[in-house]
């Protein structure tokens, strides 16, 4: 049977909207922490545990969202309304998170950040949960998907390393004598390009004939479940467990090493601000070159082993980076495993999101409803939680090795600490998600005899 090739207006238009959600998600998870803490000055641990916080909401509102997305009915179809009424929240909360002022009570600032993280896990809810929805809707064929997440991915992936690279420089663009007015410029002018992304991407979807193919009409179901029933029913769909679980321990490694590596590249290789640019660049930049690696990968050995290549591969890069990389600036070690770790992030980003629009075939075989939404927001809550995870692991790790909050200098028992997490701690995180992808049972040829069905 012939692979059904998607327009490349089709893949360019869904892409670019990662922009936006990698923009928000990626800046939040690798500077927020040492924002809260270096520059507002919260304690370690509390500004981690405000990020379990604010994501504690995720748990209603990401599946009350996938479910209202699945069962809604519009001449736009069932999710763009919802894409285009959270556009504007999305891109001015994720402004406010980044006016946060200077606070000597640490109780308000502490609820104050909850107040806006919670605020923003809303507005990221109503408008990412429909938009991944869109995967399966828009790509039938199981390795159309791998293309179309990779075009995601890609973009994903550029402003992930926008992300990483660009705060520095537009802080130290715009602080001058005051670093808060640098940080405040930076959440304005990455808000508006979140918002303009979304944008483009709804207006692009919406003009294509995949788009206008995707049935409009929810089919009524015989029988009403309980809330709860439904729910938990997910969690039976062939294949949802494994990714699932394998998901949310890949992203608690993620969520370390991206909360740490700013304080990693300051006080582990003497790189401050603007400096970090480079490393970051590199890491994130080859994660975008791989991508056509692994889609390649993917097509001859299948997305299990091929993903089960990448996470071993940025395993074993974690630890050569931080113990085999000397200290005092750049080095030729330092952009060669910042190189292999990209090459293995790659992977990373890409196959989650490529192998769950296969989970949502299967599911609709056994439940006889089509419930893209449904999946997609527990898979997103499960992003959101496991990265906070992240986050508070790293808040409590410099707490008790005596980090202070602000200081160029920090202790020896800090910086090892630092090293600990994410060269020992955060690779053995991506080794335990190897036994759960072994677990996942969804292989190519699987999905083509469904199929045939």
């Amino acid at each position: 049977m012939a692979t059904l090739q998607l327009p490349m207006k089709l893949k360019l238009s869904y892409g670019i909207a990662d922009i936006g959600a990698s923009l928000a998600y990626v800046t939040i998870n690798i500077f927020f922490l040492k924002y809260l803490v270096d520059v507002v000055g919260l304690k370690p641990y509390l500004a981690g545990s405000a990020f379990l916080v604010g994501r504690a909401i995720d748990a209603i509102t990401d599946p009350l969202m996938g479910t209202i997305s699945d069962r809604f009915e519009s001449r736009w179809g069932r999710r763009m309304p919802f894409i285009w009424a959270g556009i504007i929240p999305l891109g001015l909360s994720f402004a406010l998170l980044w006016m946060l002022p200077a606070f000597e009570n640490q109780l308000q600032l502490f609820a104050l950040t909850c107040l806006l993280l919670s605020i923003h896990a809303i507005a990221y809810t109503i408008v990412q949960v429909p938009y991944l929805s869109l995967t399966p809707e828009l790509a039938p064929d199981y390795s159309q998907r791998t293309v179309l997440s990779s075009f995601r991915a890609g973009f994903g992936t550029l402003a992930s390393m926008i992300a990483s690279a660009g705060p520095p420089l537009v802080v130290a663009m715009f602080a001058a004598q005051n670093e808060l007015r640098g940080w405040e410029a930076m959440g304005i002018l990455f808000g508006v390009i979140i918002a303009l992304s979304y944008v483009v991407m709804a207006l692009g979807v919406q003009s294509t004939e995949a788009f206008k193919r995707i049935p409009h009409k929810v089919p009524k179901q015989e029988k009403q479940i309980a809330w709860w029933q439904h729910y938990g029913s997910v969690f039976s769909a062939y294949g949802f467990s494994a990714i699932f679980v394998l998901f949310v321990v890949i992203t608690v490694g993620f969520g370390v090493v991206s909360a740490i590596l700013p304080f990693y590249l300051e006080h582990g290789f003497g790189l401050i601000g603007v400096q970090q640019t480079l490393p970051m660049a590199i890491l994130f930049g080859m994660g975008i070159v791989s991508l056509l690696l692994w889609t390649f990968l993917s097509d001859r050995l299948g997305k299990r082993a091929a993903f089960a290549l990448g996470i071993v591969l940025f395993s074993v890069a974690l630890p050569l980076l931080v113990y085999l990389s000397p200290y005092g600036g750049l080095s030729p070690q330092l952009i060669g495993f910042s190189i292999l770790a990209g090459m293995g992030l790659g992977a990373i980003i890409l196959f989650p999101w490529a192998m769950l629009p296969d989970v949502t075939d299967f599911d609709e075989l056994k439940s006889g409803q089509r419930r893209e939404g449904l999946l997609y927001a527990f898979f997103t809550f499960g992003q959101k939680l496991a990265a906070a995870i992240g986050v508070f692991i790293v808040g409590l790790m410099l707490t008790v090795v005596g980090y202070i909050e602000g200081a160029p200098t920090q202790t020896a028992i800090a910086v090892n600490g630092i090293r600990l997490l994410i060269g020992i701690v955060a690779p053995l995180i991506f080794a335990t998600a190897l036994y759960f992808l072994w677990r996942y049972p969804i292989t190519k040829q699987a999905h083509a005899a469904l199929k045939q069905l």
